[in-house]
């Protein structure tokens, strides 16, 4: 009982200084954070309107569904976390307009939610991002689409359950409430703070880190090791390299952006307050994190090799082969190439609910419509699997996967092959 009244006189403590007018450095710090939240809201609203008219009319641009590009709904996802924590920040409009922050009230409860969500949110779905490249590149192989769904509606109700925890545990008490530049939760509750806030968000920056280590040596020892197999294998390994170090901005800028606010609130933590300038001045970085992720996506679409994933669960693994492995050539590789025939033949190698899956119409142009993709794949086939295996065959494939009619070298022989 006693601890219940204390926090109430916490509680009115709060209110009363809340109801005083903004510092003049505060006022400031708010519309700088304002003006970012208003781009990052007209950025994230933007490009998330823009990929649901393609997922909804994607028959008009692209042959096939790009709902099972994964990259593509990974970052779909990661901007509409960044939305919600961008309309967190926009509500600073609010105390500005009112030149205070109101406590308890529905703005304050809001901010606080949003926060609650969007934060956490951005920094998982940055984590998987980095985990699915991890995937790709470390064991060759990806999630099938049903599993990539249920992965990402369980991020989202992990995120929820993070907001529930902090109000359902203190019923009758306001949760969110002034703190610093803004409303969240209310630093009586520390453990709250620190298991549904920070622990992940450290989790986001310092996992993202570690994992895209490992695949940028991992990749680098690869190539060093590739010069045996010949060029097109090191230049294979090379262009993958490019596609993780496009993929890596993502975290960088979340680590940038995400951890002077949480160092603060650590520091804050300990004793050690920072000014409210540097709260301003975190809270301002923080928000822009909605549109440096759209600036980067924008800016990368195009280079992005995001058809290299294999079809479903499939292999990968024969881009990093150090020698030749025996038959089932055709049964577990993806070809990006020019020629739309080989394309499609090859594409009808796999098994029928592959083909429903391997999807040549990778939203926003995403897969560069060049000949060079193609080259490297189907280049990198014939050095490790084919031509050494079989010399004498003409047609560069095994014996096992040509079907048997006579006189085939005179067809396999035309520019309608697939290497």
């Amino acid at each position: 009982m006693n601890l219940i009244q204390a926090v109430k006189l916490v509680r009115a403590l709060d209110r009363a200084k809340a109801e005083g007018t903004l510092e003049e450095k505060l006022r400031k710090g708010l519309i700088a954070i304002s003006v970012l939240a208003v781009i990052s809201v007209l950025a994230t609203l933007s490009l998330l309107l823009f990929i649901s008219y393609r997922l909804i009319f994607w028959k008009k641009s692209y042959a096939r569904y790009i709902g099972y590009n994964q990259y593509v709904i990974l970052i779909y996802n990661l901007v509409l976390a960044d939305l919600q924590q961008s309309i967190a920040f926009l509500i600073c409009t609010h105390w500005i307009a009112h030149n205070r922050i109101d406590s308890p009230s529905t703005a304050c409860f809001l901010q606080g939610l949003w926060l609650q969500i969007g934060d956490p949110g951005s920094g998982l779905f940055v984590l998987i991002i980095a985990a699915h490249t991890f995937m790709m590149v470390t064991l060759g192989r990806k999630l099938s689409h049903r599993a990539f769904v249920v992965s990402v509606i369980g991020i989202w109700v992990f995120v929820g359950i993070l907001v529930v925890i902090p109000i359902g545990s203190h019923g009758g008490v306001d949760v969110f409430i002034p703190s610093g530049a803004w409303c969240w939760i209310d630093d009586a509750f520390e453990p709250d703070r620190l298991w549904t806030h920070y622990i992940w968000i450290f989790l986001a920056e310092f996992g993202t880190v570690t994992l895209y280590a490992i695949m940028f040596f991992q990749l680098r020892r690869r190539i060093h090791q590739s010069a045996i197999l010949g060029n097109s294998q090191r230049e294979s390994l090379q262009r993958l390299r490019r596609v993780v170090s496009y993929m890596v901005v993502y975290p960088l800028a979340y680590l940038v952006l995400s951890l002077p606010l949480a160092a603060g609130r650590m520091a804050s933590a300990r004793g050690n307050t920072p000014g409210m300038a540097y709260f301003c001045l975190s809270g301002a970085m923080m928000t822009s994190s909605g549109w440096v992720d759209v600036l980067i996506y924008t800016l990368t679409r195009k280079n992005l090799i995001i058809e290299s994933e294999p079809s479903r669960d499939r292999s990968y693994n024969h881009i990093f082969s150090n020698g030749p492995k025996s038959g089932g050539v055709g049964n577990n590789i993806t070809l990006i190439t020019v020629d739309k025939k080989a394309n499609r033949s090859a594409l009808r190698g796999h098994d029928a609910d592959d083909s429903s899956h391997a999807r040549d119409g990778s939203t926003d142009d995403i897969v560069p419509k060049g000949p060079e993709f193609g080259k490297v794949y189907q280049e990198t086939t014939v050095e490790v699997t084919s031509e050494p295996a079989y010399p004498d065959d003409q047609s560069g494939r095994s014996s096992r996967d040509l079907p048997e009619e006579p006189r085939m070298p005179e067809r396999t022989a035309t520019s309608n092959r697939m290497w």
